[in-house]
């Protein structure tokens, strides 16, 4: 159940707000039934990361692709709706290896709503994607979100995992640095000149700077954006740092569950990057398919 809600969830939460949302979860529930939390927590965040690929607004590398190609939302879906119905199928297949535990719950405590949180959430959340959709200018969403958050709680900044935040920024800076230099420029240029070299290249680059700081590299040098969208998609899966939803489920799980981190990272590699082989081959018979 939490890999079709991480699956589902992530087309429309993106994939690193489902993994802080379903983990945590699965953390209560863990009280209740005797589990290793290492597959499970595997198994939302590939998941989440296999989900996300379906919308736009899924994950940040589908929205530079969106805006930076311009595309329009049927040529989008054009593009997702194949890979994920594979992915779906792949998760599903997946989640038939484990065990079916019964879960027993105690009774559950009322649960009271904010309603004018929840309203304002709402209300920025459209606004958010009015900017997603060009509708306005995408700097008002990025003003109405950090509003949002002073509004309803500014201790929440205090809270932020800033070690990650520092890590992706070295990554960017790392792609700065790379377009900057002419004869890296050049041979990029020239070996990104084709759908293959284009898929690999983007598959093989996320394991190392993630998909995202990737997305970014490779869309200078590469006009096939199908291609792009499935390697770096594709290249989420793999290492821990294939995709930032990754580094968040692994300092989730170090922060609830507190055991065997080594051996979360061992079987994390060993799940992934099955998967990646088997995904990533079908991906490359797809990426003729698009644009």
């Amino acid at each position: 159940m939490l890999a079709s809600l991480a699956f589902f969830g992530a087309m429309f939460l993106t994939n690193d707000v489902t993994i802080l949302t379903l983990v945590p979860l699965f953390y209560q529930l863990s009280k209740h039934i005797k589990v290793n939390p290492i597959f499970p927590v595997i198994i939302i965040a590939m998941a989440a990361n296999l989900g996300s690929i379906f919308t736009p607004f899924g994950n940040t590398h589908n929205l530079f692709l969106l805006t930076h190609f311009n595309l329009g939302i049927k040529q989008f879906f054009i593009m997702s709706t194949p890979i994920t119905i594979v992915t779906f199928i792949a998760v599903f297949l997946v989640t038939r290896f484990f065990p079916k535990d019964p879960i027993e719950l105690t009774e559950l405590p009322a649960v009271e709503l904010n309603i004018p949180s929840l309203s304002l959430t709402v209300v920025v959340t459209v606004v958010i994607f009015l900017g997603i959709f060009s509708v306005i200018p995408m700097w008002g969403s990025l003003i109405a979100a950090l509003l949002l958050v002073i509004f309803i709680n500014p201790h929440i900044l205090e809270s932020v995992d800033y070690s990650i935040v520092l890590i992706f920024m070295c990554f960017f800076i790392a792609v700065g640095n790379i377009n900057r230099e002419p004869a890296i420029v050049n041979n990029l240029h020239q070996f990104l000149q084709t759908r293959t070299s284009t898929y690999l290249t983007s598959i093989i680059t996320s394991q190392f700077i993630s998909n995202v700081p990737t997305t970014i590299l490779v869309s200078k040098f590469s006009k096939y954006v199908h291609a792009i969208f499935l390697g770096t998609n594709i290249g989420g899966l793999g290492t821990v740092v294939g995709s930032l939803a990754n580094l968040l489920a692994f300092k989730q799980y170090r922060f609830f569950f507190k055991k065997e981190p080594g051996k979360y990272l061992l079987y994390f590699t060993l799940i992934n990057f099955t998967m990646l082989i088997i995904i990533g081959t079908i991906g490359y018979f797809l990426i003729d398919l698009g644009l």
